[in-house]
């Protein structure tokens, strides 16, 4: 792989997500996807992301008690989130190149929107249960075919007036159960071999660096301007992806 601006720019996205997930716990999926789709293809971003994100969600349950309550609490959103997952990878290896990129662009630049506007929802806990199974279908499915599930999860979670440490070990838990399906699914489709394992177990042993760095700094960073900073870049990326989609 040369070493060009491209290739600079990924890594660099490649810390930045690592290191965003380990300061908020959510955030890495859909800030690499993206750039390392600028340099590759979107089917090889997504299957090289798979191991590196499963990795640090581990990490990030495993600090502290085991969630037990949570995996009960979302019990009923896990079946539905692995069919979900299928899905989307089905859908993953059977589109063109162009409709994934224009699809994760404008996820990219909903997520963009999602934080400026900070729409205000409340979820009831009477409307959990109904609501939960098809939030992991839609979850799930967004992941398989983008690995991009992320903001969605995170406005039905944020809905739930979850506190903070809830919330990270909430979204890791979830996304363990739709990373190892994902798994699972993108070797059934043949997207994972061992040219895209090699890459992806590199690129774990890479985030893990930046992924350390936001566990130690995550609470005293600057939430407002690092949040503004990384809603520009995301800004920036949706729109490359689309306008190189549409061309």
């Amino acid at each position: 792989m040369p070493l060009d601006q491209t290739t600079l720019l990924v890594g660099f996205s490649l810390l930045l997500a690592a290191f965003v997930k380990g300061t908020t716990g959510m955030g890495f999926p859909v800030i690499a996807t993206p750039t390392v789709a600028l340099l590759l293809d979107i089917r090889t971003a997504v299957t090289i992301l798979i191991i590196p994100n499963l990795v640090m969600d581990l990490t990030q349950i495993f600090r502290g008690k085991l969630p037990y309550e949570i995996f009960r609490r979302f019990s009923g959103m896990f079946l539905s989130t692995v069919v979900g997952v299928f899905l989307g990878t089905m859908v993953l290896a059977s589109l063109p190149l162009w409709i994934l990129n224009l699809t994760l662009g404008l996820i990219v630049l909903s997520f963009v929107a999602a934080n400026f506007f900070r729409p205000e929802f409340h979820i009831p806990p009477h409307q959990e249960r109904k609501l939960s199974p098809l939030m992991g279908l839609i979850g799930g499915f967004l992941n398989g075919m983008t690995n991009a599930a992320g903001p969605a999860l995170a406005i039905y979670l944020y809905s739930l007036r979850l506190p903070k440490v809830e919330f990270v070990k909430s979204i890791a838990t979830i996304f363990i159960v739709t990373k190892t399906s994902q798994l699972l699914a993108v070797s059934t489709w043949n997207l994972l071999n061992a040219s895209t394992l090699k890459l992806s177990l590199a690129v774990t042993l890479f985030v893990l660096v930046g992924f350390y760095a936001g566990l130690k700094t995550q609470d005293w960073v600057n939430q407002r301007l690092f949040n503004r900073g990384l809603l520009t870049l995301l800004f920036l990326i949706g729109l490359v992806l689309i306008g190189s989609a549409l061309r």
